[in-house]
């Protein structure tokens, strides 16, 4: 008994030991993560050139920032550049690939004075890192140039706002992605449509579809591509949205980043995982007439087709738009769908009397289908285009689309009436039979993915009925209305947190003759932040919108004081003021600026409506009071 003790006691000590080094690692692992953390946030400024403080000759020709650690992939840099409290035209933050210096062009020369540079870096959440302020003079005027005739056209001054922008994989040149996200989304949309379409033809006609091995091969292809179409959509989706390389976007996690991007981003997460699922039913198709089956088979297809519908859902009457999208999307599915499976697959070679059965099912299922896409067509055409088909981008498309579906109808209608006629009797499909159909299937399958190549790039485009602006949140309106110069005027500010923000102006009075319209914006007392002037480019009643994805920096919040000046026929408003409150970047403590008004003004004499950016005005013909389309041609 003596001689078995030293074992038991033996192996709790090798226990201990190994636990003491587990305990050992743990903490060591923790500490090491507890560094790499306070790593992070502990980022800071190395250098700037030009240094605080420092006097030059010239101005310079950028602003270079160094940090004593390398920045993140998703860090945003915000710079601000004023001299003599004018802001300073300033190009984007560039990173250099070791991820430790930003510079900022200078785009233009500085003038001559005192310059200030307000900057802050935030992490991917948003939280603050590191933020500072910085000082230096310019000594000298800058050179003149030669140049060429001023323009006259009201929408050409753009404001010299700072940029936020993050440090990508590819730093300075994300790349496009716009061919990539109209590939993506018109592919998976075409298998979307030719499955669900194909499953239809077999439901309705063709019950011995599924016991021939092309059918499930043709249903495998068009998910496998229709998958792969998909995640590209959702990728280059993403980047578009956050404004990243392709390659970032690969992460599943950046995907989520398109829940921010309203319903067409969440309706494309969806469409992915709709589609994938819809592998169920296209590895065994017979599940959509097995009555066990039949609901979950045919929902899956059905709501990936919901989320096409999805892709855009503003303009007038928004509810019923969707609504009339689901049922032409449903038509489109049907018509387009089927007579790809029909003209790919059932009229592959010759057959007995189901493959005739199956033509001669589509051919009348169809008819309603043909009906119903170009009826739903035409009033969406009306919803989101009115009657300026010609006058914009979206509407020349939509001419050209018309021309391709009309096209498509002709030779659907031609094929119908054929199948009319050669198969009311027919009783085993012909090797001429099948020949000559699949040719005219054919024909009306690649007319409509012509057809749909012109969808998708109409969902990249804005409609005449939309405005690009209602998206837009403001705070309460601060109203300025001068009896001694006749200015009646409103200013709109949102969304009124750190940040860039958007600026809206609406004019009543007076009609004409306004000139030398100016808003500055004065930070709180004590924040050491420069004064934001802005030119606002009316001179008739009507309204200004500053986009606010190149809106003005607010860089601290607290209670900012606006200014507005203005010469008119009848006298001069200088610098009258009002206060707004602008809150952090959580959006925290929103609170009314104590002398805004409580009810704005109503205007009668502005068109809400908006026409192009950065700036977008709406002046007002003095002689009638109606509102004058702009100058320069919308961008659509």
């Amino acid at each position: 008994m003596t001689g078995s003790t030293p074992a038991p006691s033996g192996r709790p000590r090798r226990r201990g030991r190994r636990l003491g080094w587990a305990l050992g690692l743990l903490v060591a692992g923790a500490a090491a993560a507890g560094g790499a953390a306070s790593a992070q946030t502990a980022n800071s400024l190395q250098s700037i050139v030009p240094a605080d403080g420092a006097s030059l000759d010239a101005s310079p020709a950028a602003i270079v920032l160094s940090f004593n650690q390398e920045l993140a992939d998703d860090d945003t840099l915000t710079l601000s550049l004023a001299c003599n409290n004018q802001i300073q035209n300033t190009g984007l933050p560039e990173v250099d690939p070791d991820g430790l210096v930003v510079t900022v062009a200078i785009n233009n020369p500085l003038p001559k004075g005192n310059c200030f540079v307000s900057w802050f870096l935030k992490d991917g959440l948003g939280v603050m890192i590191t933020q500072q302020t910085s000082s230096f003079g310019v000594t000298s005027e800058p050179a003149v140039a030669a140049t060429g005739s001023a323009t006259t056209e009201p929408f050409d001054r753009v404001p010299a706002v700072p940029i936020a922008t993050g440090t990508e994989d590819e730093p300075g040149n994300p790349g496009s992605t716009g061919g990539a996200l109209w590939l993506g989304r018109v592919v998976s949309t075409l298998a979307i449509l030719v499955l669900f379409g194909s499953l239809a033809v077999i439901a309705i006609g063709w019950p011995e579809g599924p016991e021939y091995v092309v059918t499930v091969r043709f249903l495998r292809t068009v998910w496998i591509v229709g998958l792969v179409a998909t995640l590209l959509f959702v990728v280059a989706y993403t980047a578009d949205s956050t404004g990243s390389s392709l390659g970032s976007s690969l992460s599943p996690g950046a995907w989520f980043d398109l829940n921010d991007a309203g319903w067409p981003g969440r309706a494309a997460l969806l469409r992915l995982v709709l589609v994938a699922a819809s592998g169920w039913v296209a590895m065994f198709p017979e599940r959509v007439m097995d009555p066990q089956s039949a609901m979950l088979a045919w929902s899956i297809p059905g709501l990936a087709l919901v989320t096409v519908a999805l892709s855009r859902v503003d303009g007038p009457a928004a509810p019923l738009g969707f609504l009339i999208g689901i049922v032409h999307v449903l038509a489109v599915a049907v018509w387009f769908g089927g007579a790809a499976l029909v003209g790919r697959v059932v009229l592959a070679g010759p057959g007995e009397k189901d493959l005739i059965d199956a033509t001669r099912a589509f051919a009348r299922v169809s008819v309603p289908a043909v009906i119903a896409a170009a009826v739903t067509g035409v009033i969406q055409v009306i919803r989101l285009d009115g009657g300026e088909l010609f006058s914009s981008s979206h509407g020349r498309v939509v001419l050209l689309k018309v021309v391709v579906v009309a096209a498509m109808l002709a030779v659907a209608l031609a094929v119908r009436q054929q199948v009319t006629l050669r198969l009311d009797r027919a009783r085993e499909l012909t090797i001429p039979l099948a020949e000559r159909f699949r040719r005219g299937f054919g024909a009306e399958v690649a007319l409509g993915v012509v057809a749909l190549a012109f969808s998708g790039w109409l969902v990249t485009l804005t409609p005449a009925q939309i405005d690009p602006y209602a998206d837009e949140t403001y705070l309460p309106g601060l109203t300025f209305a001068d009896p001694a110069s006749g200015l009646d005027a409103r200013v709109y500010i949102g969304p009124g947190r750190v940040g860039l923000n958007g600026i809206k102006v609406e004019v009543d009075e007076p009609v004409e003759g306004i000139t030398n319209l100016i808003l500055r914006f004065v930070p709180p007392p004590g924040s050491n932040v420069s004064t934001i002037e802005q030119a606002i480019p009316l001179t008739t009643a009507g309204t200004a919108i500053l986009d606010d994805s190149v809106g003005l920096p607010f860089v601290v919040p607290g209670t900012w004081t606006l200014e507005l000046s203005a010469s008119t026929a009848s006298g001069v408003l200088e610098g009258a003021t009002v206060t707004f409150a602008v809150t952090d970047e959580n959006g925290d403590y929103v609170t009314i600026p104590p002398n805004a008004p409580a009810v704005p003004v109503q205007v009668e004499l502005v068109d809400q409506s908006t026409t192009t950016a950065p700036f977008a005005t709406t002046p007002v013909d003095p002689a009638t009071g109606a509102t004058v389309p702009p100058a320069v041609t919308p961008s659509g």
